[in-house]
């Protein structure tokens, strides 16, 4: 099989870009890549040059600065790869649509009058000319840094982000405002993360979880779990819904907003998403977008 994507390798003046290096790829090759959330690399490079001047009238004026956006935005990646120690990066981005909003229109509505800095755009583009980027229509860039982590092919790669909600995958991982180096995520772990997330819900995506229950609740609740076992874990999320007089679809819906995608949510030849459920037969939403190369 013939592998194209970007290889980066570090010189005196930087990561040097060359792009489209075929490769002879063999099943079971290790690849390992920084896996760079481009949103938040984009978005806050965009945000920093951007400027608003009150002259007295009915909105202020905006002035940005696209080159120096683009230069912030391509000097994050490269640090962030570099620190994440990765030979190989790939940036991801959010496609248009989610399929989140499909199973509940709910889901980050809070966020439709909040518009992006006027360079995100144009940020955007100059990160996918300079380096490999993936998006998928439907899929927001957390699903896609999930779905490659736990793909075998890349099974040592690093996810590079500022969003707690990925340490819901299992997997190495980087924050690289607050780690020097990657630390390593269980699968029990993720599984806790990702369940206490079902009971306090998330009030920045806009899904409210069980009612009444915070952060510290909802570990008394878990306090009892393993991580390892999901029904164990899934009996525990039900009786705290059940205590709400809460039905079991409350707690199921709460569960697919929550989880991040990995390798078995995806379907890459059907191009679905598989919606998790403790048990019976899942459902699949149909994506329309291109799948990873």
């Amino acid at each position: 099989m013939i592998l194209h994507y970007t290889k980066l390798s570090q010189t005196r003046s930087g990561w040097a870009d060359r792009r489209c290096i075929a490769l002879k790829f063999y099943p079971g090759d290790p690849i390992t890549l920084a896996l760079i959330d481009g949103d938040i690399a984009a978005y806050r490079a965009a945000a920093a040059v951007q400027q608003s001047y009150d002259f007295g009238g009915n909105q202020p004026a905006v002035d940005f600065d696209l080159s120096e956006a683009i230069r912030l935005a391509k000097g994050t990646v490269e640090e962030w790869a570099k620190l994440s120690g990765a030979s190989d990066i790939r940036v991801l981005f959010s496609g248009p649509g989610n399929f989140r909003k499909v199973i509940y229109p709910q889901y980050k509505a809070n966020r439709v009058k909040r518009d992006k800095p006027l360079a995100y755009v144009e940020t955007v583009r100059a990160l996918k000319q300079q380096f490999r980027c993936d998006e998928i229509n439907g899929l927001e860039a957390d699903d896609l840094m999930g779905i490659l982590a736990t793909t075998p092919r890349y099974r040592d790669s690093i996810i590079v982000t500022l969003d707690k909600d990925l340490r819901t995958v299992p997997g190495k991982h980087l924050n690289p405002l607050k780690e020097h180096a990657p630390v390593s995520v269980s699968q029990a772990d993720a599984h806790k993360h990702w369940f206490r997330q079902v009971l306090t819900g998330d009030s920045v995506d806009n899904f409210p979880g069980c009612p009444g229950i915070g952060p510290v609740r909802a570990d008394k609740i878990l306090s009892g779990w393993s991580g390892q076992y999901l029904h164990e874990g899934w009996a525990l999320v039900k009786a705290a819904y059940r205590d709400k007089q809460l039905p079991e679809s409350n707690a199921l819906l709460q569960a697919q907003l929550a989880k991040i995608l990995t390798r078995s949510d995806y379907d890459k030849k059907m191009k679905e998403v598989v919606l998790w459920t403790p048990h019976g037969q899942p459902k699949r939403l149909k994506l329309n977008g291109h799948a990873f190369s």
